[in-house]
């Protein structure tokens, strides 16, 4: 093949003092290397034309079987790359027609890939996602919710009658205060932990359909010094005891690349190259 056969892939930057004796395969086994330009190193491997022009990624990406070992090569290479030293990720399939393409992309957005490297250098991303179960926080509600615990004091106190009224009460109000405190606790978590991390962003809830069983409340991304990682780590479990009981389900995953935390450096991907190459 010739030079316009082939697509740079380009997985994420690294500092212009990356060295490494080897790198991990890449996408398809091919070899990963990196490419100097004046505002960073990239990561690149290069890819048949025929194989990556973005037609074929359009119409391949919905093939789960063609997509999923390709996002644990980008993953793959971009997890190496964070722990040799730091890597802003790219996402998937930035991909440029040639090296010259890729240097004048990035030299256009010199600046902000300076104040990213500032950003994130030291650190790592930790995520911590946060489900309710509603029926063992129900069971507890009680001591969660003042007022809830107060009127169900008052019912236990009051004749049959008024008895029966107050237990009405109190079950309509439940499903309302499991609601209210399952918003108040994810917050005071994400706050909690943000107050340890460098960065933090609350990402949207977006349900999984595997865990039918549980309501996602909190999905927190937090960027985390080197240095405090073991008082991030003790905080999260802290947590976990304090709340695990009241039907609140963490799910604690890191160290990983700066993903949620790099969008000056990665916005606008590739330049369109790609498709005049």
């Amino acid at each position: 093949m010739g030079a316009t056969d082939f697509l740079i892939y380009a997985y994420g930057l690294v500092p212009h003092d990356h060295t490494a004796a080897r790198f991990p395969d890449g996408i398809d086994d091919a070899p990963v290397e990196v490419q100097r330009t004046p505002p960073a190193g990239v990561l690149v491997s290069r890819l048949p034309q025929q194989t990556y022009a973005p037609r074929v990624i359009e119409e391949s990406s919905g093939d789960v079987s063609w997509l999923s070992p390709r996002a644990m090569a980008h993953d793959r290479v971009l997890t190496w790359a964070q722990e040799h030293g730091g890597v802003v990720p790219f996402p998937m399939f930035t991909m440029f027609g040639s090296g010259d393409a890729l240097s004048r992309s990035l030299e256009q957005r010199a600046a902000g890939i300076a104040r990213v490297f500032r950003k994130v250098g030291g650190a790592d991303e930790f995520g911590v996602r946060v489900h309710r179960r509603d029926d063992q926080m129900l069971s507890v509600i009680d001591r969660l919710d003042p007022d809830l615990d107060a009127l169900r004091r008052e019912a236990t106190a009051a004749p049959p009658g008024q008895r029966y009224l107050l237990e009405r009460k109190i079950a309509e109000r439940g499903k309302t205060s499991v609601r209210g405190v399952s918003q108040r606790i994810p917050r005071e978590v994400y706050d909690g932990l943000r107050s340890i991390a460098r960065d933090a962003v609350s990402r949207p809830l977006t349900p999984d359909a595997t865990r039918a069983d549980v309501t996602l409340v909190l999905n927190g991304a937090f960027l985390v010094d080197r240095s405090r990682v073991d008082e991030f780590r003790a905080a999260v479990a802290a947590r976990i005891r304090e709340h695990e009981p009241n039907g609140l389900v963490f799910d604690f995953t890191g160290p990983w690349p700066p993903y949620n935390f790099v969008a000056d450096a990665v916005s606008g991907g590739g330049d369109g190259e790609a498709a005049r190459a």
